[in-house]
């Protein structure tokens, strides 16, 4: 084993199984027509025995990733190709799947074992030696110019890629059309994250909060079902968090990574789920309505930055105003601040007021 290797699964890796060793990972690597001689490292992001991934960096020049319950298939990865080559076209640096000799992505790995449990599958791509915005710890002052290149990147994605080869997969932010995590419920996200809201402040006694919350957010719901599917679509990367965004030396965004919540989305409410939030990191009382106009003044802040670049219709305008009441009252970051928020003394009457605010907001 190279000195260089570090092969050494995570906590959530189960003691139960062996990993694949070092000679293991180069036969498999092998299969798809590649070669290698350097280190191999990996980053293990399993999350339990059913959710194994191990992702093994070898080279600086290709990712080999092992799983045990892969969501994608053979036609998916074809599809996420297409739209990362259209990323790449773009400007931006985003790591292609490759297959092997037969045109294959997917390959079974395992020692033998009748047992499922101990079947991997594993699948290629290349990897760009460039660090993410998260892994390099910037200042806020840096951190905020690379997130106001990603929403630069985004709008002008958006604009140059307006309704082009949309995927019948849809994203994670997506009202109505449901993402594959949302098939198994049979209701979006948003919907579930307000449905919790909603639960929770009942168990409280806020009947009266959960009528004029419930009341407002189906008006909004029915005007956006009404028009959604006529308004402008693309197919997003769909993750673009600091942790997802390559920079380069100077610390300008480059390229993206992690495809595998791309998906079809309405322009407008990715846009909506680009910005805002109530300063959940200040975890003490600041009042209600500060919150509330921060998070207005971060939706015009960013908004307006991507509607300079993206030039929208104005049924478009409208529907961004209905996304965004949407994302602020039942996004997941939102919605976990506000029921962490009603669990502590400190915060509760000031997350109810907030919550009563987004109810009666105009």
């Amino acid at each position: 084993m190279s000195e260089k290797d570090n092969l050494m699964p995570g906590k959530h890796f189960p003691a139960s199984m062996t990993p694949p060793c070092r000679e293991e990972i180069l036969a498999e690597l092998a299969k798809y027509g590649f070669e290698a001689e350097g280190d191999i490292r990996l980053i293990d992001t399993s999350h339990d025995a059913d959710d194994i991934r191990l992702n093994y960096i070898i080279d600086k020049k290709w990712v080999l990733r092992f799983c045990n319950a892969p969501d994608m298939a053979e036609n998916r990865l074809l599809e996420m190709n297409r739209l990362i080559d259209r990323y790449i076209r773009f400007g931006l640096k985003c790591p292609r799947f490759l297959t092997d000799q037969q045109d294959v992505f997917f390959h079974e790995w395992t020692r033998g074992s009748v047992d499922p449990r101990d079947r991997l599958v594993c699948y290629l791509a290349e990897y760009i030696d460039l660090p993410t915005a998260y892994e390099l710890k910037l200042d806020p002052e840096t951190e905020e110019e690379v997130w106001m290149e990603v929403l630069d990147s985004v709008a002008g994605f958006a604009e140059a890629n307006r309704d082009v080869d949309l995927s019948g997969t849809f994203g994670m932010y997506s009202l109505f059309d449901l993402s594959p995590f949302d098939i198994p419920l049979g209701i979006d996200e948003k919907q579930q994250n307000f449905n919790s809201l909603c639960e929770e402040l009942r168990k409280i006694g806020e009947e009266a909060l959960v009528e004029k919350l419930e009341t407002k957010h189906t008006k909004i719901r029915e005007k956006i079902r009404s028009v959604y599917k006529d308004l402008p679509h693309c197919v997003f990367q769909a993750d673009e968090n600091l942790s997802n965004v390559l920079v380069d030396e100077n610390h300008h965004m480059a390229g993206l990574i992690d495809f595998n919540l791309a998906g079809t989305e309405v322009i407008v409410n990715q846009f909506a789920n680009l910005g805002g939030g109530f300063k959940e990191e200040v975890e003490g009382p600041i009042g209600a309505k500060v919150r509330m106009d921060y998070a207005l003044a971060s939706y015009e802040k960013y908004q307006g930055r991507m509607l300079k670049i993206y030039h929208a219709s104005p049924l478009e305008l409208q529907a961004i105003e209905w996304y965004s009441w949407i994302a602020l009252v039942a996004g997941w970051p939102q919605v976990c601040f506000f029921l962490d928020g009603l669990k502590k003394e400190t915060l509760r009457n000031e997350i109810l007021e907030l919550l009563a605010l987004l109810a009666e907001q105009e």
